[in-house]
């Protein structure tokens, strides 16, 4: 008598290779009897990653840990790769429904019949007449390429099922289904498979979205390789830098948010009487940190992750219980397999099933077969001497150069190889040099964004102009007369009208102005970092439009006013933010620093000069001056600690010789400072408070 049925279910990722082989126990229950998952050495969407040998090597791990020489075998297709197209029958008799499926096919999908495998399956609520059919196709060519790696690793698989539909059997087998409208979200690396569902039917859409866009995020604002960029994603919530990696992610969970709501919002606009109550997420992208949050606060929805599949009983293996999001699809595939699934289509080509069909017939005929083997003895040792000669040494050379490559595609592969060899010696070549291409693709990639941004930086160059003007009208103007005096004889006979002491003329003086333009504002966050470690004052932020070009602008001052900083924050960095973001700009202020000031006071001293001034080099206010921030408007900065610097008596004769060449007035005690901004182009974010971008411990 027969055991129970078994079958593996077998899901080739982008990631890693997941398996799961279930019994049926009777009566619809389920028993877990193994499970495997093995991560690929890298995702098979790298640009330097061999997918066909990536593959190979994973079956190979896979099947010494497995054995599946008793059981029968469901394995899945992307779903980016297949068609799904949905439609309502009219009212017709059931023994109609394959012929008028069959026309509506041939309608929806866009390429030769000949060219694709199909299936379909007929969705209907038992208390409505209406007949919902749902049609999945895919090319015939996707197909047998996917299916020659288990042929190559003697794998023969009974029935091949699309990703999300795999998915949907899963969930719906395991009671996950609500009696409303449920959204499945299943996130891979490459792209989301959106599966809208209900116990009686279901609606899907890929979405060019996946684990991958996350982290090539990461690369682009980080500067780092792809497995390293992959790594801080995946260790994000543990990082010190947490912030800044979410940061540089946040553009893409609002692209994912943007998709999600324009296909809930279709399937809403064709299913009008659809209620939906939650959204079930799996797929291993889907822990990624944050995530189920932000997909519930934006789409005010509840979000769920499965801690595990109910209905399936067994125990566990530690790497299953670990992934259990990533093996949803394979449940599926095992759960079909088993005839237990809700939806049974099957993508299988049938030259294959046929060959499946066959091999169970054998048996049957191993008489005849007995005799026509005996028969033609000669043809078959032939056959099978032709066999072996064509799989012998069937593993090329590896190709390590372009000119190596180059060399066998252009003159062909040693004739004294077999045939094999040598076709698969011009196919290994043939790989590399893709590779190589893509490589140097991808490294170009960069190189034209970069000049692009500089043309773009040449036709906006009135920009510069404008921040000069800013700086011009920001900064303060003498009070009385002496704002009016544009000579040195008008500026003498405007004080001698209205003197005013040195020490209270709300007077600013620029030296020099220094001005950087930054491609990456990336640049400017490491200026930034490298500025805070040498102040010694960890009062950075994170920035908000990181990415965009910009400028680094420092402007060397001084001012004679006797309130020094404070006057210099309220009079001169202030109007710098006021009149750096306002909406009509196309660039805006980021942030105003102070950095480098000192007053010089000359005192006599016992044989030398003694110098007082107060500690250079760390930001004011709390590092910088922004809107809705700390160092707003009013507020008053402590001075500095003075500390005493002896200097040389050659030193004591230059400070004493240091005077205003207008008014001749000795500037020994003028406060010199250095005044950073940097600047983004494009217009001003609105921002509700700068507090949070604080580190609380810098909080002055």
């Amino acid at each position: 008598m027969a055991g129970p049925q078994t079958i593996w279910g077998i899901d080739i990722g982008r990631c890693a290779l997941k398996a799961v082989k279930l019994r049926s126990l009777g009566d619809g229950k389920v028993e877990l009897v193994a499970s495997d998952y093995i991560e690929h050495p890298k995702i098979l969407s790298q640009p330097d990653a061999n997918r066909d040998e990536l593959i190979g090597e994973s079956l190979e791990k896979f099947l010494s840990r497995n054995d599946l020489s008793k059981d029968k075998v469901y394995v899945n297709v992307p779903g980016q790769n297949t068609l799904a197209r949905f439609t309502k029958l009219p009212p017709v008799a059931p023994k109609k429904i394959p012929d008028i499926v069959r026309y509506e096919a041939d309608q929806q999908i866009p390429f030769d019949m000949d060219e694709v495998i199909w299936d379909y399956q007929t969705f209907q609520h038992e208390d409505l007449p209406d007949v919902e059919v749902g049609i999945f196709a895919m090319k015939r060519e996707l197909i047998r390429e996917h299916l020659l790696h288990f042929e190559q690793a003697s794998i023969e698989p009974v029935g091949v099922q699309t990703g999300p539909l795999a998915v949907y059997n899963a969930v719906q087998f395991n009671g996950l289904l609500a009696d409303d409208t449920t959204i499945i979200l299943d996130i891979g690396a490459e792209t989301t498979d959106l599966i809208i569902a209900t116990q009686h039917s279901l609606w899907t859409r890929n979405i060019a979205i996946g684990g991958n866009n996350f982290t090539e995020a990461l690369v682009k604002s980080f500067k780092l390789s792809f497995s390293k960029a992959e790594n801080l994603k995946r260790t994000a919530q543990s990082s010190k830098y947490a912030r800044q990696v979410f940061q540089a992610m946040r553009p893409v969970f609002a692209d994912l948010v943007q998709e999600l709501q324009r296909s809930i919002g279709f399937y809403s606009s064709t299913h009008r009487d659809a209620e939906i109550e939650k959204i079930i997420g799996v797929g291993n992208a889907f822990k990624l940190p944050g995530l189920q949050k932000y997909l519930q606060q934006n789409l005010s929805l509840d979000v769920e992750r499965p801690e595990q599949f109910g209905e399936i009983t067994g125990e566990s293996s530690e790497s299953y219980a670990e992934e259990i999001l990533s093996f949803g699809c394979a449940i599926g595939l095992a759960i079909q397999g088993l005839d237990l699934g809700k939806l049974n289509t099957n993508l299988l080509p049938t030259e294959i099933a046929r060959q499946m069909v066959w091999a169970k017939k054998k048996p049957t005929f191993a008489a005849a077969a007995a005799c026509i083997l005996l028969a033609g003895g000669l043809i078959v040792a032939k056959q099978t001497t032709d066999l072996n000669a064509l799989r012998a040494s069937s593993t090329p050379p590896s190709i390590s150069d372009v000119d190596q490559a180059s060399q066998v595609i252009l003159s062909g592969s040693p004739t004294s190889n077999p045939p094999r060899m040598q076709a698969l010696q011009i196919l290994k070549a043939g790989e590399f040099l893709k590779r190589e291409v893509n490589k140097l693709s991808n490294e170009g990639q960069a190189e034209q964004a970069e000049k692009g941004q500089l043309i773009g930086f040449q036709q906006n160059k009135a920009i510069v102009p404008g921040i000069l003007q800013l700086i011009h009208d920001s900064v303060p103007r003498p009070q009385g007369p002496l704002a009016e005096a544009q000579t040195q004889g008008a500026f003498l006979a405007a004080l001698d009208e209205s003197p005013v002491p040195r020490d209270q003329r709300e007077q600013i003086v620029i030296r020099a102005i220094d001005m950087d333009y930054l491609i990456d504002t990336n640049e400017i966050q490491d200026w930034q970092y490298n500025f805070i470690e040498s102040s010694l004052e960890k009062a950075l932020i994170t920035i908000d439009d990181a990415g965009q070009p910009g400028f680094v602008i420092r402007i060397t001052c001084t001012s004679p006013h006797k309130d020094r900083h404070n006057f210099v924050n309220e009079a001169f960095m202030d109007k710098l933010i006021e009149g750096g973001r306002k909406p009509d700009l196309p660039w805006h202020v980021n942030r105003v620093f102070m950095t480098n000031r000192h007053v010089i006071d000359v005192k006599e001293g016992a044989g030398a000069t003694v110098v007082t001034a107060p500690d250079r080099g760390r930001p004011i206010g709390g590092g910088m001056r922004r809107p809705g921030g700390r160092g707003r408007p009013g507020s008053k900065v402590a001075e500095r600690p003075e500390v005493a610097i002896e200097v040389s008596k050659e030193f004591d004769e230059k400070a004493a010789a240091a005077v205003d060449p207008i008014t001749g007035e000795s500037v020994t005690s003028d406060y010199v400072f250095e005044i950073t901004m940097d600047i983004f182009l494009g217009s001003a974010p609105e921002i509700e408070s700068f507090d949070e971008g604080m580190d609380e411990e810098a909080a002055p």
